[in-house]
């Protein structure tokens, strides 16, 4: 058979808890908010326990405790006393003194409430009795009592007395805050009446508090751009059913006839269960609207810019994988976008101008520095193509490295045509230097006693550019000019080149014309 518990407090949330607590543990539960609606329950139906506090109105647990023990049909029950406010020794002593059966300090743990309480609802268990006291320590109860209910009372004041003081000091601040808070922050009732308005609003709009005070929002459609008012109320209409509205953005019309762009979250207030009206944080967000849409027409426009331009635009990661691309890089690789984005740039390249590239932004990475380099990559359909690109660092907000970013051209065309050019060039380099050693030739076949002579000067020349540094092509142009600097040979009679004798002053004279023979040929 269920055991019957009578629990005792003026607080109600307190005889919830410890209601639900003894009904999941198997028990009845019955319920009073004093002392004298309890002895009045108990007399009706007796429990098999009381559990009760001690400050409440009417009658308090010391005055119903007292008289629980002295009504033949109770005192027998096991009383029980749990309190958060008389937590002393003498308390509890004088609490024992009136037969109590146990005095109790809040907060306890269920397991050992219910524990405890087991103890005194099971049939071994015989509950304490008061004895009948003779007048004097009747009149020492009434004065103990006295004694720890003003003690408590004057405690109570005293921290009423604080707790006041430091509302005080909150709702001061909550006026400050309220009436220097940049927002505008106000409260709608239940009716969509203006109850309240922060100062702020007129500085936003340039009415005053006393414009909005007591007036029904749908008054307030002159400062509202028609589709922002619908919006508005519909908005407002929502929280008064429940529901919150974070961060809706509305068009106001100040009172100089500016428009003012808005941003308003609003929540219900809610009391017993019921929505009773609206509270709203309202900011002016203009500046940072127009900003946005500033930057958002100059992304547009750079876009477009980066989009028409016929250079390649692209944006890498630090392992290498492309995260951004213009229509250029697309239409030049033969690739769609899905296949380029994400692409790492080592698969569209053969091994060793991935490579290099590799070792390109590996420098970029190390030193910052952006570097003009030249590679190769094969487009979807394998032909070859060659871009000169400038790439540099691409950094986050903090500076710090997250990519690479760079514009490439297109110079397969002028690639291909400088490889002829080179080709061609290296065949007449071929031919020139066929054409000077044949010359070289013929001049030795003329003057066999210097053979050897002019590749004997030619190798000394270019030894000598080579120490001076001097450009490799410049070397290359002094060695062939060197090779056939007596050129000029060719001009004067093979007998006087080959004379057993010694030359005349005639003959000497015209030895002596072959330089010039040489720079006119």
């Amino acid at each position: 058979m269920k055991k019957t518990v009578l629990i005792v407090d003026d607080n109600s949330a307190n005889l919830y808890i410890l209601k639900s607590l003894l009904e999941s543990e198997g028990m009845k539960v019955i319920t009073a908010e004093n002392g004298q609606v309890a002895l009045t329950k108990a007399k009706e139906r007796a429990p098999d326990a009381i559990i009760s506090d001690i400050l409440m109105p009417v009658m308090d647990g010391y005055t119903l405790c007292r008289q629980w023990k002295s009504d033949e049909l109770l005192k027998g029950i096991p009383f029980i006393f749990y309190t958060a406010t008389y937590t002393e020794s003498k308390d509890e002593k004088f609490a024992l003194s009136l037969g109590a059966d146990r005095f109790l300090v809040k907060p306890l743990e269920p397991e050992a409430l219910i524990s405890m309480l087991s103890e005194f609802l099971s049939d071994k268990y015989a509950g304490k009795s008061a004895q009948p006291k003779p007048l004097g320590e009747e009149m020492d109860f009434f004065r103990t009592h006295n004694e720890i209910l003003f003690s408590k009372l004057e405690k109570k004041m005293s921290d009423l007395e604080i707790a006041n003081q430091q509302l005080k000091i909150l709702e001061e601040r909550y006026r400050l805050s309220f009436e220097n808070v940049s927002d505008v922050i106000y409260i709608i009732d239940a009716n969509l009446n203006i109850l309240s308005m922060s100062p702020s609003a007129e500085k936003l709009l340039g009415y005053s508090v006393k414009d909005f005070l007591g007036r029904s929002v749908m008054d307030l459609k002159v400062i509202f751009t028609p589709e922002s008012f619908e919006r508005a109320v519909a908005d407002a209409m929502l929280v008064l059913k429940g529901e919150i509205i974070s961060g809706a953005v509305y068009e106001f019309v100040a009172k100089d006839g500016t428009i003012k762009i808005g941003e308003i979250s609003d929540s219900p207030i809610v009391r017993d269960g019921k929505v009773t009206g609206l509270v709203a944080i309202a900011r002016d967000i203009t500046d940072r609207r127009r900003a946005e849409d500033e930057l958002r027409h100059s992304e547009e426009k750079y876009r477009g810019i980066l989009e028409d331009m016929n250079d390649m635009y692209y944006e890498l990661d630090l392992k290498g994988n492309i995260t951004f691309f213009n229509q250029a890089l697309l239409s030049i690789t033969g690739r769609a976008p899905e296949e380029l984005q994400g692409m790492n740039f080592k698969d569209y390249m053969s091994p060793e101008s991935a490579e290099y590239s590799f070792n390109i932004f590996g420098e970029i990475y190390k030193t910052g520095k952006p570097r003009l380099f030249v590679n190769e990559i094969f487009t979807k359909n394998g032909e070859i193509k060659y871009f000169e690109s400038q790439a540099g660092l691409l950094l986050d907000k903090n500076k710090k490295p997250v990519g690479f970013r760079g514009i490439a051209r297109d110079i397969t065309d002028s690639k291909k045509a400088q490889d002829e050019r080179d080709a061609l060039l290296s065949r007449l380099r071929k031919a020139l230097g066929a054409i000077i050693q044949a010359m070289s030739a013929a001049v030795e076949t003329r003057d066999p006693y210097t053979s050897g002579h002019q590749r004997r000067v030619s190798d000394l020349a270019r030894s000598i550019a080579a120490q001076m540094n001097l450009p490799s092509d410049q070397i290359d142009g002094i060695r062939m000019a060197a090779s056939i600097h007596d050129l000029g040979k060719i001009s004067i009679p093979a007998e006087i080149l080959s004379m057993p004798r010694k030359l005349s002053k005639l003959e000497f004279e015209l030895i002596k014309t072959h330089p010039q023979a040489g720079h006119d040929i």
